[in-house]
């Protein structure tokens, strides 16, 4: 059983990673300006499109291919690349956290006492990796303006809201520029670390 969650693992490794790297080269062609008929672009493309279009359709974003035809610019296309990576990475941890909590568990049924620690580690790591994917998210989806109708877009804000707030009236934005999210992510890594640290110690 190992064995085959493992191979699981490598090979969703490989497929998330191949289709992040396929995100990232079909939004830096359009940033150099690559034409959209381009053989190079269009295979990209076509391998891309389905992922861009069902995080678009989850998210409630419009579709912007017709924007980047009728104007010329790939700018529309560029943000749906990098929707739809940040989608995919998030896919990607919510994944590897299930696989490796399965490898886990025999250990933890064998040791239950023992194991509280590394349970407790486990499960925190998940919950700081995510808080901090959903600062990202709302960053981003307040950059390429995703609306606040989308499920997502208010579920980001909702539960980030509670930590920004605060921040905002403590630094105000500087020069129209809301630094707020920066400030939390160096928060939430330096309680991550002192969280860590009393675990370490605890148990």
């Amino acid at each position: 059983m190992m064995v085959t969650i493992g191979l699981m693992m490598r090979v969703l490794d490989i497929v998330f990673g191949a289709l992040g790297l396929l995100l990232v080269l079909r939004a830096v062609l359009q940033v150099f300006g690559m034409r959209w008929a381009h053989p190079v672009l269009q295979i990209v493309v076509k391998v891309t499109d389905p992922v861009i279009k069902l995080t678009n359709r989850v998210l409630g974003i419009p579709a912007y291919r017709s924007t980047y035809r009728a104007y010329g610019t790939g700018h529309a296309d560029v943000l749906n690349a990098a929707t739809a990576l940040v989608v995919l990475w998030f896919t990607r941890t919510i994944i590897t956290w299930a696989l490796q909590t399965v490898l886990l568990v025999p250990g933890w049924v064998a040791q239950p006492w023992g194991a509280i620690g590394g349970i407790l580690r486990h499960i925190l790591t998940l919950l700081f990796e995510l808080y901090g994917v959903a600062i990202f998210v709302r960053v981003l989806f307040a950059w390429i303006q995703v609306p606040y109708s989308s499920k997502v877009t208010r579920f980001a804000w909702t539960i980030t809201e509670p930590l920004l707030a605060p921040i905002r009236r403590v630094l105000p934005a500087l020069g129209g520029l809301d630094f707020s999210p920066v400030i939390a992510f160096l928060l939430l890594r330096l309680l991550q670390q002192v969280v860590f640290s009393l675990l370490a110690w605890v148990f």
